[in-house]
């Protein structure tokens, strides 16, 4: 799974420079399927060669990214866990085979290339008679190049692949379950509508739960708060606090009446050896009160 993983980010990872460094030293280590694997600032720095503050920015940007989640958050001494999601269940395609399985062809069956004179281009004949072929005749097929244009030699009669790379299907549009509706919306509304949410399907079952855990207004406004402070490109940020926050309150039983914000109770009075230390500090300040402005007057 570490060569799919690595292929994935060389190939289909966003992020550039440093966050990308962290990925691919992520999908270096990642052993299993699930491309999750433990490791901490100092092993990061050991393979990004680099020093510590630029370490925690990389993984802070590859986080923002949303190409890199934390698994698990750290505990004393053992590591964060950290997962590259868009690379689980990926596998790297498979080169392009060449040639043929079978080895070459008898003499009986190979074909005979013949160029009858300069100006026309290759004939390529098959006229064996046993040799298969479309319906144009029994002797097999026949490619011919006719004498070409003005502009050239030869003009081309098959069709070429003229797609690249840039042709491919898009990107589906991100489709939003509705029962998460409620809490996108109410962030968008806030005025973060340019949050993405490409969550796995998986991840929106982790949503999923939250929300009957939680409750839409709990996520949301915790959500609102952390926007507030920092720039949040991904929806999938969310996830790890969400986790860490306390279920919301059951509601209160039949019989049970849930009591206001209690205030806080008054300060204890002063004992009586306070109350004259306090007294002799009063009568000091007014002397030296007194003393100061005598001094002004002179």
């Amino acid at each position: 799974m570490t060569i799919d993983a690595m292929h994935w980010v060389w190939n289909c990872s966003r992020t550039t420079g440093n966050p990308r460094l962290v990925l691919l030293a992520v999908a270096d280590k990642a052993p299993g399927p699930d491309c999750t694997v433990r490791m901490g600032t100092t092993e990061f720095r050991a393979r990004l060669n680099a020093s510590k503050s630029v370490v925690v920015r990389a993984v802070d940007k590859a986080l923002e990214s949303g190409e890199l989640v934390i698994a698990e958050p750290a505990a004393g001494s053992r590591p964060a866990a950290y997962q590259l999601p868009f690379a689980v269940g990926y596998t790297r395609p498979a080169p392009i085979a060449r040639g043929t399985e079978s080895g070459p062809l008898s003499e009986s069956y190979r074909s005979q290339i013949r160029t009858p004179n300069a100006q026309q281009g290759s004939r390529i004949e098959t006229p064996n008679e046993t040799a298969t072929g479309p319906e144009s005749g029994p002797g097999g097929y026949r490619i011919e190049t006719p004498t070409g244009p003005e502009s050239g030699p030869l003009h081309q009669t098959t069709p070429t692949r003229s797609g690249s790379k840039h042709d491919s299907p898009t990107t589906p549009a991100v489709v939003i379950p509705d029962f998460a509706r409620p809490v996108v919306d109410t962030i968008s509304l806030a005025g973060y509508d340019t949050i993405r949410w490409n969550l796995a399907s998986n991840e929106w079952l982790i949503v999923h739960a939250l929300i009957k855990s939680h409750g839409t207004e709990r996520l949301a406004r915790w959500a609102i708060e952390q926007c507030q402070q920092r720039q949040i490109s991904y929806g999938r940020y969310f996830l790890s606090g969400w986790r860490d926050l306390p279920p919301a309150p059951e509601p209160a039983p039949d019989g049970v009446h849930r009591l206001p914000a209690l205030r806080p109770a008054p300060a204890p009075a002063p004992t009586p050896q306070a109350a004259r230390r306090n007294a002799s500090r009063n009568v000091l300040d007014q002397l030296t009160q007194q003393l100061r402005a005598a001094g002004g007057n002179q």
